[in-house]
């Protein structure tokens, strides 16, 4: 205990303040070592006014000042930037935070925490109705309600399939309900450049086709289908957008039991169901067999038959099939994160970073075999909002400031840059007196590396970076341009001046292994000072900075050193689309892909030659590209199969 009594002329004030051992070895919120002083019932502002022996009492002058045997402790050194800095990543990073997914109750601890700390530091609260928070509400696709069935009628007998152990529903039609008569139709597939047809000589108008999922010959070098490789036609989506076009009210996929035994398939757990308009479900392997039984058949012979023959399958089953679909839109309300200090003119600066990650990787994993898996998103992105906390504790000592600092925590970025789309619809200052963005994603795995976009947003950016580079022992890549899918696209698009801080990917992304043991301390403690440098220098500046809309043609990054840069495509994908494919939430304006006539919603199926089935290989196959290449895609829009050549970019 520190006990210190000051006696003033008119009056004597006893003051306790008791100092914890977290003034020596850091504070803790809710059992985590955060490393930050903190002194029972006083904020840091006046922790720091008694310690600089600032006080008046009532105009009175302090005539003593007893200090406590104990007194010692103050003299040691305040936490360094890398402990405070860690010390709010690794909470963040934490598996109590459970990878701070959009709509779960971590997140909203995680924003709590934050508010905690723009408090703490002294930041002014610049949410809505005087908080902290800025909601806003996100939808999260389309889920299962509680009343799903599927029936399946022969004769007099009738069988109830459950949910999730049965069957998985996969897309949703416009009706709750379809019922009709079950026929089989092969592997589903109308390739007429193969003289292949499925639903050659086949009506499925009104009724509801079983098909298999795969391809024919999969495991024959010589297959027209290119073998162990998938085409396009092997995708859910293409199965089910062609049985619809053909004018099925319904499709069930069923397993391939020659290719993909019963001990070998997935259990069903999929929640997520598109809307595309007719109803699809995938049955189990044991269901699957036991629906083609029906029709005296099994799924080993009827594949080994299409495969030697090359010939359509088809026939009826007897049954009558049922299939009502309780879907439910899922919406969230999350929260941005803002604190303010104020500056002496009302112009600011904003400093961001998202907060959010992918939880337990339902939504959006590299790793799709390890969901439900913690994903702690360590570098992505608890060491960019680290950063900022660390950054409004600097500034908040910095007094008085030119320019006002808004600091922003964004929720949803994960989601597609949600959150600061919100903001910048419905600011809570007014974006005319934003002077610049600084944004702060992923900087915590660099290997003495730093890249930087936005370089070319205005024409005071270079000059300030170049000089920073001077006295920083990372070496930069500059981008002009504000390309790069994080939350400075959002305020680029309304014209404002953005700089975008990133180390890298790595393979850890998007995966259960981004933990903060990986963060490398060194590099985000030099990266946090390029951008505290950088941010002390706009502060100094006084003549408005003008945007510069960079011409967004093809461009080779500029790195010192001469190494070239990452490859830009120009999209945000769908990361719970599981149809095959990849979907493209997003294609971004002034980009490769949009300039190729993409749209949102396309669904890439081909890209370069090969055949696309997940994000996973689409990542694998442009990190082989170069700026410059030119690559040949295919989507899927609207059912239909458009190609198109995209000229990719540096980013």
């Amino acid at each position: 205990m520190l006990s210190a009594r000051i006696l003033c002329a008119s009056s004597i004030f006893l003051y306790w303040i008791a100092l914890s051992t977290s003034f020596i070895g850091g504070t803790h919120y809710n059992g985590h070592h955060v490393s930050s002083v903190k002194f029972q019932g006083f904020s840091n502002k006046e922790v720091l006014a008694v310690s600089r022996v600032r006080m008046a009492c009532f105009g009175s002058t302090i005539v003593l000042l007893l200090i406590a045997p104990i007194a010692p402790a103050l003299a040691q050194p305040q936490p360094s930037t890398g402990d405070n800095l860690m010390g709010h990543l690794r909470y963040l990073a934490s598996d109590e935070l459970q990878g701070r997914g959009n709509g779960s109750p971590e997140l909203e601890q995680a924003a709590d925490y934050l508010a905690e700390f723009f408090r703490e530091y002294g930041l002014l609260p610049a949410g809505n109705q005087q908080t902290y928070f800025q909601e806003f509400d996100i939808s999260m696709g389309r889920s299962l309600g509680p009343e799903n069935q599927v029936t399946l009628e022969t004769g007099t007998e009738q069988i109830r399939l459950e949910v999730l152990k049965d069957y998985v529903p996969l897309t949703s039609g416009p009706d709750t309900v379809v019922q009709g008569p079950l026929v089989f139709a092969g592997f589903g597939i109308s390739a007429p450049e193969l003289e292949y047809d499925d639903y050659r000589d086949l009506d499925v108008v009104g009724k509801i086709v079983l098909i298999f999922e795969h391809q024919p010959q999969e495991q024959a070098e010589e297959s027209r289908f290119a073998g162990k490789d998938f085409t396009p036609y092997a995708t859910v989506l293409y199965k089910v957008m062609n049985a619809k076009k053909r004018g099925a009210v319904g499709i069930i996929l069923l397993s391939d039991g020659l290719n993909h035994p019963p001990d070998e398939e997935p259990r069903p757990r999929r929640s997520r169901v598109e809307s595309i308009g007719i109803h699809s479900i995938r049955l189990s392997p044991e269901w699957s067999e036991r629906l083609l039984e029906k029709g005296g058949r099994n799924s080993v012979e009827v594949v080994e038959e299409i495969n030697l023959h090359w010939t359509p399958v088809s026939f009826d089953l007897g049954v009558i099939a049922t299939v009502s679909l309780d879907v439910v839109k899922v919406q969230h309300t999350v929260r941005n994160v803002l604190g303010f200090l104020p500056g002496q003119t009302d112009k600011i600066i904003i400093i961001g970073a998202h907060y959010d990650h992918l939880g337990l990787g339902t939504t959006g994993s590299l790793a799709p075999e390890l969901i439900d898996q913690i994903h702690n998103g360590a570098d992505d992105n608890a060491s960019g909002t680290a950063a900022l906390l660390q950054l409004a504790l600097d500034f908040s000592r910095d007094s008085p400031l030119q320019q006002g600092l808004l600091f922003i925590a964004f929720a949803g970025e994960e989601l597609g840059l949600l959150g600061s789309r919100h903001y910048t619809e419905h600011p809570t200052m007014p974006l005319g007196n934003t002077v610049a963005m600084i944004n702060m994603d992923m900087i915590g795995r660099s290997q003495g590396n730093l890249l930087i976009g936005g370089v070319g947003t205005t024409a005071e950016f270079r000059g300030i970076l170049d000089e920073v580079q001077k006295i920083s022992p990372l070496l930069f890549s500059y981008s002009d341009s504000s390309r790069g899918s994080s939350d400075h696209l959002s305020f680029s698009s309304k014209k404002i001046p953005v700089l975008f801080f990133f180390s890298g990917l790595h393979s850890d992304y998007h995966r259960p292994s981004d933990d903060w043991e990986r963060i490398n301390v060194q590099t985000i403690d030099q990266i946090l000072e390029v951008v505290r440098s950088t941010v002390h220098r706009l502060l100094e500046l006084h003549q408005p900075l003008q945007y510069v809309e960079v011409d967004r043609g093809p461009e080779r990054a500029r790195r010192r050193g001469g190494r070239r840069g990452r490859t830009w495509f120009g999209s945000l994908p769908d990361t719970g689309w599981s149809l095959g494919g990849v979907r493209f939430e997003k294609i971004l304006g002034e980009t490769p892909a949009a300039r190729a006539g993409l749209k949102d919603g396309d669904v890439l199926v081909r890209f370069d030659g090969q055949t696309m089935d997940s994000l996973r290989q689409f990542i694998r196959a442009l990190g082989t590209k170069n700026p410059g290449d030119e690559v040949d895609v295919a989507v899927f829009r609207d059912g239909e199969r458009i190609e198109t050549t995209v000229i990719l970019e540096a980013r």
